[in-house]
């Protein structure tokens, strides 16, 4: 039976995270990620441009089900019960966020934190403000990852929550 393209990307994806715990991303082969997905290349490129593209599929994956399932909103919700939900969610990917941190991608994940912001918020705020609050969100998050998580999401949400609010 043949598979089709979205179980495909779904067990080269699964294959990608896999592999990123035993090796650096640069190390990762797009043939040796299709062995271990036992998928071919062509598959592959079915699929995704690159290896960049898989992560960037599964963040946009992971941001679109939690924005949906959790209806937080930056402009509506108070600001500590945002940030609280927001660092409470991306705990949960600690381990693959360490990983996109030792492997210089964490960029991705600020890629896309701007793309949700600015297609929900693209008709509230101006460009200024957007970047300003996405630059800001991802800043924090960064340092708190630098950091080693020593905060609890709340005493995180609170600290960002009194800065914003001075």
């Amino acid at each position: 039976m043949q598979q089709n393209e979205s179980q495909m990307a779904e067990y080269i994806k699964i294959a990608l995270l896999q592999m990123m715990r035993r090796k650096r991303f640069q190390q990762i082969s797009i043939t040796e990620l299709c062995k271990k997905a036992g998928v071919s290349r062509m598959s592959f490129y079915r699929s995704f441009g690159n290896k960049e593209d898989v992560l960037k599929k599964w963040c946009a994956e992971i941001t679109d089900k939690f924005v949906a399932e959790s209806g937080i909103s930056y402009r509506d919700n108070p600001l500590r019960e945002y940030f609280a939900t927001l660092f409470t969610h991306v705990l949960k990917y600690r381990e693959m966020t360490f990983l996109l941190r030792r492997d210089g991608l964490l960029w991705i994940v600020k890629d896309d934190i701007d793309r949700v912001f600015f297609e929900t918020y693209r008709d509230v705020y101006d460009e200024y403000k957007m970047h300003f609050i996405t630059g800001g969100i991802f800043g924090a998050y960064r340092l708190w990852i630098e950091n080693g998580l020593r905060e609890t999401p709340e005493d995180l949400a609170a600290r960002l929550s009194e800065i914003l609010e001075k």
